[in-house]
């Protein structure tokens, strides 16, 4: 056909797009019009059943098919959920992309907002189930044993003004030497407290669905926290606290009652306290906390851990948390709804215990943190503020199938960890307008930061894994992760990072940061499987140092750099753009940045690559090897076109060869001139098809009649 196409118009180049329209209105109406309905109706007529008959042989043949093929039909939630939009999945192949896990059998996804964006999340099931619901399914028994103690045969009322705080310790004490068998039960009811409880070991407490501890702890320079492991004496006085072992704390409500006044200066109702919270666990092994609603704490931390091991927070939520409008801005972020701390006097003031001890396997998952309707959103959900170079680093911290929604600050936030595990979580973040409280300076929903080490006694962050979480992001001021040593002059390393198979969608307008940072890394970063959508940069790593890997990240529509090196691998920057859809990755080998570009269908690209002292156009398959400068910067810029097929490409044979060049045919015949002649074959062919069509629409009549 092209033989004569060019014989018909042999100085230009005809192209066959308007004739293939016509060839296949042709085709299509034989085929449809002719062949389906005329021959399938004559069929149907000799060989079928009756109607009835019909009926009986499909029901026979397909028993409950109707329900079940209707069910298999529509797309599941986690299928909606790990679809980004198109340019996205072509990005990246879809076995490198896990998809969110989906809930169990008969568990409910409660709604937390109506954001269009939220609604397509796998928020996780157990974090947002009512009590209730959890209750039913057997998590939490409403009811005690036989043998177990209630808490008002020991004189509590829980009417939320008596103070019930007597009654409680007792009980606690009775549990904790054996009694009812160490469980504790408390019936619906709302339990004040005005001075702290304090846990001993060897004990289960089990609230109501309905069962409230409300904190009316109101001393100033005392803490009011409802629960602690260790003594704090009523005069005020510190002293050392004894290890306690084997707590578990089930269901309930902590009202932590830091609500503001009306002023938004203190709390309305605990005027004279500098903070509030639910549990200081200090000195402190087999803690398990589960299914209990934390809210409206004030500048406090609902839950404190130090020096710690074996603790567990699972299905909770946290709603809430209260700042006064006086608050400055560097004193806000240090309020972590959860924090984890090694023992030492400063960074857990309630106790003399000065040791230093590490807190360790720790794991908090499938809890939800979000805002309350009086106190607003939470500032950072679980991390660190504070450590001292006398201490041991916090070990074996997983942090699992969480939600952490527009958080202001930060979803997690830490310095001096190992062996932290961040895995399947989501983080939100909404836009100014859509936020209670918001922080003008912007945040990280992961936030890996150093504190100011002057010794080089331990590493500031090591064997850090961040993978397989989604975010969600509104805001242009706030990056999804970030890992850093902040300052040159900090001692210590970060190193062993793992940053993989996130998804980010950014749907911020006009995006300020990259979407992650990268700063400092002494040796061991690894950056790969990401699939960044939207913002400004997706990918910066900044004076960074040792072994690099960023290998199959994948990005689109950004507004910046794809993958951005500043001043690694020992010197020199580095900027890699990717236009169209593949992936740019990266590494340091022998003193070279290392750079492969490739798209889903096998390595070819034409690129650019340029310095202060030469660019040229590199027209080849395989990689490219950047020199890295010794002592000096050079600014270094690689730029791949991947709409473009090399010649080399073409010549080679490589197993990508045959698809590359007919995707390229393809698109040249889609950009190809509309010549007089490919216009007036194009139109005739069209008529032809049309004529065609009705046609065979009469013989069908015809047929009918």
């Amino acid at each position: 056909m092209e033989v004569i196409m060019k014989r018909l118009d042999g100085k230009k180049v005809f192209g066959i797009r308007k004739l293939k329209v016509g060839v296949c209105s042709i085709l299509l109406a034989v085929s449809f019009v002719g062949t389906k309905n005329v021959l399938a109706e004559e069929v149907a007529t000799s060989t079928q059943p009756t109607t009835e008959e019909n009926k009986l042989v499909t029901t026979e043949a397909s028993p409950g098919k109707g329900q079940e093929g209707e069910k298999e039909a529509k797309e599941t939630p986690a299928q909606k959920d790990s679809q980004l939009e198109t340019t996205v999945e072509d990005a990246i192949p879809k076995e490198n992309v896990e998809t969110p896990k989906k809930a169990d059998a008969g568990e409910k996804v409660e709604k937390v907002n109506n954001d269009a964006s939220n609604e397509k999340l796998n928020v996780p099931a157990n974090a947002l189930r009512s009590v209730s619901e959890r209750s039913a399914n057997g998590v939490e028994a409403d009811q005690p044993t036989t043998d177990t103690l209630n808490v008002k045969d020991f004189g509590a009322v829980g009417d939320g003004v008596t103070d019930d705080h007597d009654a409680m310790q007792a009980a606690i004490d009775a549990a904790s030497q054996g009694l009812g068998g160490g469980k504790l039960y408390f019936p619906q009811g709302t339990y004040l407290v005005k001075k702290m409880v304090q846990l001993k070991s060897n004990i289960d407490i089990r609230l109501h669905d309905d069962a409230t501890i409300v904190n009316g702890i109101n001393f100033q320079g005392r803490p009011s926290i409802v629960f602690m492991t260790g003594p704090f004496i009523n005069g005020g006085d510190k002293i050392f606290w004894e290890p306690t072992e084997n707590i578990s704390f089930t269901g309930g409500t902590i009202d932590m009652n830091g609500a503001l006044n009306e002023e938004g200066t203190k709390p309305k109702n605990l005027p004279f306290i500098n903070s509030s919270g639910g549990f200081a666990i200090g000195n402190s092994s087999n803690v398990t906390i589960r299914n209990v609603t934390f809210k409206d704490s004030y500048q406090g931390h609902a839950i404190q851990i130090a020096g710690s091991k074996n603790v567990m927070v699972d299905q909770s939520r946290f709603l809430g948390q209260a700042l006064p409008k006086t608050i400055k801005d560097n004193a806000m972020i240090t309020k972590e709804s959860i924090q984890i701390e090694p023992m030492t006097r400063k960074g857990f003031p309630y106790a003399l215990n000065e040791t230093g001890v590490k807190s360790e396997n720790v794991t908090i998952q499938n809890s939800y943190f979000g805002k309350s309707d009086k106190s607003g959103e939470l500032v950072t959900a679980i991390g660190t503020h504070y450590q001292a170079v006398t201490t041991q680093n916090p070990s074996n911290i997983k942090i699992l199938n969480n939600h952490f929604d527009n958080l202001v600050y930060s979803g997690i936030r830490f310095t001096g960890f190992t062996d932290i595990v961040i895995k399947d979580n989501v983080f939100d973040k909404k836009t100014k307008e859509e936020s209670v409280r918001y922080r003008e300076e912007g945040g990280a929903l992961v936030n890996a930061f150093s504190y100011k080490n002057t010794e080089d006694v331990l590493d500031l962050n090591k064997k850090v894994v961040i993978t397989n979480n989604r975010f969600n992001i509104k805001d242009p001021k706030t990056q999804a992760i970030r890992v850093a040593r902040d300052s040159e002059e900090y001692l210590g390393k970060v190193k062993d990072i793992e940053v993989t198979n996130n998804i980010i969608n950014n749907q911020a307008q006009d995006s300020e940061v990259p979407s992650i940072e990268l700063l400092r890394i002494s040796d061991g970063l690894t950056v790969s499987g990401n699939v960044i959508n939207g913002g400004k940069d997706g990918i910066v790593i900044n004076n960074s140092t040792g072994s690099i890997t960023a290998i199959d990240n994948s990005f689109s529509n950004l507004t910046g750099n794809s993958i951005l090196l500043l001043n690694s691998g020992d010197s020199g920057n580095i900027s890699v753009v990717a236009l169209g859809l593949g992936h740019a990755d990266i590494h340091t080998e022998n003193r070279n940045y290392h750079v492969i570009a490739r798209n889903k269908n096998g390595y070819y690209y034409l690129a650019t690559y340029s310095d202060d002292q030469l660019a040229n156009l590199i027209d080849k398959i395989g990689e490219v090897f950047v020199p890295i400068a010794r002592g000096e910067r050079f600014e270094r810029y690689l730029q791949f076109e991947f709409r473009k097929v090399s010649e080399e490409v073409k010549k080679s044979d490589t197993p990508a060869k045959e698809a590359l060049v007919q995707a390229e045919a393809n698109r040249n015949q889609k950009e190809l001139p509309q010549t007089g002649t490919n216009s007036y074959l194009g139109a005739i062919a069209s008529l032809v098809g049309l004529g065609v069509f009705f046609g065979v629409g009469g013989v069908k009549k015809r047929h009918e009649n």
